[in-house]
């Protein structure tokens, strides 16, 4: 089944905007994979809907860096969208076997894919 996943934020300052979603929101800070990035993952009961991290290139445009939604089969969606023209890039999210799609769109927007272990 396919299912939004969590949305990610690039800002400069993690702590001033994790306080304020814990504090409006009701977020919590939970576990997050062992990336070579400082972040947060912010926390709707156990699901991590929001990934707070560092803005990287000069120029970033906008505070949302991706979208991701989950349920996608690595393999089918890959040969997709191979078929389809899009460029992409894969990688594997560090500490787990879920694999990532990453796409861009017009005006820069970015989708992440993700393909579990029993979705492949």
């Amino acid at each position: 089944m396919i299912r939004f996943d969590h949305v990610n934020i690039r800002v400069s300052d993690q702590e001033a905007v994790r306080d304020f979603l814990a504090a409006v929101i009701g977020v919590t800070v939970g576990p997050r994979p062992p990336f070579t990035f400082h972040g947060y993952w912010l926390y709707l009961g156990d699901v991590p809907v929001i990934h707070l991290a560092p803005r990287e290139a000069p120029g970033e445009i906008g505070w949302v860096n991706h979208i991701a939604f989950s349920g996608y089969d690595f393999d089918r969606k890959t040969a997709e969208l191979r078929a389809a023209g899009f460029t992409f890039r894969t990688q594997t999210l560090p500490g787990s076997d879920i694999r990532q799609i990453f796409v861009k769109g017009p005006e820069g927007i970015m989708v992440e894919l993700q393909c579990q272990a029993e979705d492949r």
